[in-house]
């Protein structure tokens, strides 16, 4: 089963008539038609019953039309995800930073406002505890500093 099954099924799920679902499509009725019996071949069951002038829904095809419509949505929400974080409007920001660093003022406010313009990024601070012996090279995640409740190391 292909996505553009799905959407031909919606379309014509949804008016009701080969003949608008085709230029709803910008495709040709003949065309349209086939691929819905194609459909109806592979899941095995009628999902529209033909009349005289146009179809309606079989008991089977209103059930089938939701998913299928649930189905596609995913498909487009999963598309925008992707092409969110494809051109870095999402994903993940991970910042390292020492603990004598002051995580008021400026700094907090810049990844707040960071935040704030790009709420699909996710972001996770790091702090490292420098002495002698470790060189900061220990790290160790520490709480929410962008609700600025957790700015103290744990």
């Amino acid at each position: 089963m292909e996505l553009r099954h799905l959407r031909y099924f919606v379309a014509v799920g949804e008016e009701q008539h080969f003949g608008r679902a085709a230029a709803r499509l910008h495709v040709a009725q003949p065309p349209l038609s086939r691929q819905i019996q194609d459909l109806e071949r592979e899941i095995g069951f009628p999902l529209l019953d033909r009349l005289p002038r146009g179809v309606r829904l079989s008991a089977a095809g209103s059930l089938f039309l939701n998913d299928a419509r649930r189905i596609l949505q995913d498909v487009e929400d999963a598309k925008r995800r992707a092409e969110r974080v494809a051109l870095g409007k999402a994903g993940t920001l991970r910042i390292g930073i020492a603990t004598a660093v002051s995580w008021h003022g400026m700094v907090a406010d810049t990844f707040r406002e960071f935040r704030r313009r790009q709420p699909d990024v996710g972001a996770r601070r790091a702090s490292s505890a420098l002495c002698s012996s470790d060189r900061g090279r220990a790290v160790r995640p520490t709480g929410c500093w962008l609700c600025g409740e957790h700015d103290a190391v744990a």
